[in-house]
């Protein structure tokens, strides 16, 4: 898998934390966006760069942003 050189955050409300998060991200081509068969809400699949960095195991980190999220060029949080 390539990483996409274009890397942007993005800042949405994870269930699993309770909280807003932001995370440095990127897109290859596993990446997608899709509404959720049942529930019905769209969600994003992206890859985590720092948590691909961190991993260092040659496989992209991919995480996914549901319901609503904000994409920024910049770091915000």
């Amino acid at each position: 898998m390539t990483i996409n050189k274009a890397i942007f955050y993005i800042k949405y409300y994870a269930k699993k934390h309770e909280c807003v998060i932001e995370r440095k991200a990127t897109l290859d081509n596993e990446c997608y966006e899709g509404v959720h068969k049942i529930k019905g809400y769209p969600y994003k699949i992206y890859v985590d760069v720092d948590a691909t960095k961190e991993r260092d195991n040659g496989k992209n980190q991919y995480r996914c942003a549901s319901e609503k999220w904000e994409i920024n060029d910049a770091k915000t949080i």
